[in-house]
């Protein structure tokens, strides 16, 4: 794995939500927030939806965006949506956010799992906002830019 895949991972697995967007039938991006439950060594990253909703009907074999934040560094990643109906995995993945969102457990066959396959990451790592601030600050001063930190793009 490469150094950028490294700081993606990190930023990717500390998040608890993610943005997920997703075209809707009006053509429309819908974004919304979602519970990473798992980060796959192949970049597959999986959620638990319900069958009926957008989200999962919006999703399947179709572009999807994940935005993830951490403190001041940014991910934004591409992919793929797959909708699965694996009990055993919807049990090891299972807990209480699931049977808040949820009814009926993950042998509920209107739970599923909504994997994404990632395909490419764009980052933006930022200083913090200390160091942030005092570059904008020297920027306003001197006409220069703000020093932004790291941004790339990187294939997963």
């Amino acid at each position: 794995m490469s150094d950028d895949q490294t700081k993606i991972r990190k930023i990717v697995e500390k998040a608890k939500f993610a943005m997920m967007a997703t075209l809707g039938d009006d053509g429309l991006i819908v974004s919304r927030p979602m519970t990473p439950q798992e980060v796959g060594d192949d970049w597959t990253i999986l959620f638990v939806t319900q069958r009926a909703e957008d989200v999962a009907l919006q999703a399947e074999g179709k572009p999807v965006n994940l935005a993830f934040v951490d403190g001041m560094d940014f991910v934004s990643i591409t992919g793929t949506g797959e909708i699965r109906d694996d009990v055993d995995k919807k049990k090891e993945l299972w807990g209480p956010a699931n049977e808040a969102y949820t009814q009926g457990g993950p042998e509920n066959p209107d739970n599923v799992i909504l994997a994404v396959h990632c395909t490419s990451a764009r980052y933006w790592d930022s200083p913090a906002a200390p160091v942030a601030l005092v570059s904008m600050l020297k920027a306003a001063v001197t006409g220069d830019k703000p020093g932004a930190g790291e941004a790339g793009t990187v294939p997963l």
